[in-house]
């Protein structure tokens, strides 16, 4: 279609995506399973997503699948005259700080491959509730006034609309792919955050990461039974509690670069590893069905990992 232009982006030598650029293109999304692009009413099958589980596997199903197909398009159409870059990816994506790190801004990274980002009039956001969002935003320089949440704009159309492949989902079972997240996104944001750094951060040799604000702890999904235990073993050995929460996002990408080693109980905020100099030592708790996501983010930056 020749309202319908694709822009091939290659990463890491070997992965390869799209980023599509739609004319007078709508979207549709239920931001949670299903996103739909949508063009003269048909859908368009590579950036459209609809996630199911099957056998507690998160797969990117068949396009035949997507909402849109049996409940339609059921929100008001909001028009939006320029350029809109849709960051949109599954439910996590709305507060989670590992899925905003992994899933949404390495979209930007894409984009900014095959177009001049700062021309970009909107940005569609799962969410710009949480903290971390607005502050990654912020040091994007990306103007409050451009984004958009998905909360409000759930059914768009616009000039132009721009989509790309999902950064890490590269086989559509997002379940195993987020075990091996690819090296460009780790070099991406450390590209980006890491040089924003204004002044040195005093030197903090041991760090343990106090989830004592997280709600997986007060939800009992997540938890260290003894762990006021383990806190006061760490202390006496020179550690300092940090609770990601309240720190300012810049913050979390000091305490991390800064780091020597690590002790954490497996949760987003270890998402912070990329930050991580090669060398630092990670010891990770967790239980036997938490996975190899921080074990294989950790290995690809160089990092010395223990569970």
């Amino acid at each position: 279609n020749d309202e319908i232009e694709i822009k091939f982006v290659k990463k890491n030598g070997q992965i390869n995506y799209n980023v599509y650029k739609v004319k007078n293109g709508r979207l549709y999304t239920d931001r949670i399973n299903d996103t739909a692009i949508i063009k003269n009413n048909k859908i368009i099958k590579g950036p459209s997503f609809q996630f199911r589980t099957d056998n507690s596997q998160i797969i990117n199903g068949n396009i035949e699948e997507n909402i849109v197909f049996t409940k339609g398009t059921p929100r008001l159409q909001k028009k939006i005259k320029g350029k809109v870059l849709s960051l949109l990816t599954g439910g996590a994506g709305n507060d989670n700080y590992s899925h905003w790190l992994f899933d949404v801004l390495p979209r930007i990274a894409l984009c900014e491959e095959v177009l001049d980002i700062s021309k970009v009039d909107f940005f569609l956001l799962p969410s710009i509730e949480k903290k971390f969002q607005k502050e990654t935003l912020d040091l994007l320089n990306i103007k409050k006034n451009k984004c958009l949440s998905s909360k409000a704009f759930r059914h768009i159309t616009t000039s132009e609309l721009i989509v790309t492949d999902h950064p890490y989902c590269i086989t559509n079972n997002a379940t195993n792919d987020i075990m091996n997240m690819p090296l460009w996104i780790s070099e991406w944001l450390k590209k980006k955050y890491l040089k924003k750094e204004k002044k040195a951060l005093k030197h903090l040799e041991k760090i343990f990461i106090d989830r004592s604000d997280s709600t997986s702890n007060t939800g009992h999904l997540r938890k260290i039974i003894n762990e006021s235990d383990v806190k006061n073993c760490l202390i006496k050995n020179n550690f300092k509690p940090v609770i990601l929460g309240e720190l300012h996002f810049q913050k979390q990408v000091e305490i991390f670069n800064n780091a020597d080693v690590i002790v954490g109980l497996h949760g987003a905020g270890l998402a912070n590893l990329c930050f991580c100099k090669a060398g630092t030592k990670l010891v990770e708790l967790k239980n036997n069905t938490a996975g190899t996501q921080y074990e294989n983010l950790a290995i690809k930056n160089g990092l010395i990992y223990k569970s």
